[in-house]
């Protein structure tokens, strides 16, 4: 078997590498995967452009895109995740106790708590803009996902800018409820949406045909099982994630 390291987000965004490993899809191609953990993208992508690992997903497309132009690095991409209004991925978070209309417009002056990414600075900036308001009206305070809900419940921040498994964990908890059922970012920014990809360094992939492939294959065929069965693709999660989070992943959008 060959050997090949893959970093992954441990969020959400990342289920067609967790099915993929859970399924044993790269088992099946002869592939023995050494995983390697990120909290949030942002540093899997600084290591994938350093070259501490070869492949690595998911990143939401600014992380990679910012990482690609920084470092000179070509990368090759290997599957995406799409958001639509039927697919939520980002959710703009408010106290369960706020009143039913409040809206984006009242966080002037306000805290707004967000993945510690780039990703999120950016698409706050547009929904805040979408709204009358921009980056300086509010308060970006960056987050640990795990830290989210307890800073959301004590008041440390008025609102949550953020992904799973934070989002859903918050809400099953009743911190927190969503500010509207729209998925904002592609309200704004186009739906469909090509939120996040999967990548191979391209230098790595030139020179390891073979792995490359077989780990496209494998991808391939997570992200097909993610699409037609989302409650099972779902579970594969499970084990990825803190005990705290493990129960609510039934209650996660459908993945696209």
């Amino acid at each position: 078997s060959q050997d090949v390291t893959i970093g992954y987000s441990a969020l959400r965004i990342s289920l067609p590498v967790f099915v993929a490993v859970e399924n044993g899809y790269f088992e099946e191609q002869g592939l023995n995967v050494n995983l390697e953990r990120f909290d949030t993208a942002q540093p899997l992508m600084q290591a994938l452009v350093a070259g501490t690992v070869d492949v690595a997903g998911y990143t939401a497309l600014p992380i990679t895109y910012n990482s690609m132009l920084r470092s000179g690095k070509d990368l090759y991409f290997v599957t995406a995740m799409m958001e639509d209004q039927q697919h939520l991925i980002s959710y703009f978070l408010v106290k369960s106790d706020a009143s039913e209309d409040t809206s984006v417009v009242d966080f002037r002056g306000k805290k707004i708590g967000v993945l510690p990414t780039i990703a999120y600075q950016k698409w706050l900036e547009v929904i805040l803009k979408e709204n009358g308001l921009s980056l300086d009206d509010v308060e970006v305070v960056p987050l640990a996902p795990t830290l989210q809900p307890s800073a959301l419940a004590s008041g440390q921040v008025d609102a949550l800018f953020t992904n799973d498994p934070a989002a859903t964990t918050a809400i099953q908890q009743n911190i927190a409820r969503k500010i509207s059922d729209e998925a904002l970012v592609p309200k704004y920014l186009g739906d469909p949406f090509i939120f996040g990809s999967f990548n191979i360094e391209k230098s790595y992939a030139d020179t390891n045909p073979e792995i490359t492939q077989k780990v496209t294959i494998a991808m391939d065929k997570a992200a097909k099982f993610v699409n037609e069965n989302p409650t099972q693709a779902k579970e594969a999660m499970k084990k990825y994630l803190h005990e705290s989070q493990q129960e609510y992943v039934q209650f996660y959008p459908d993945a696209s």
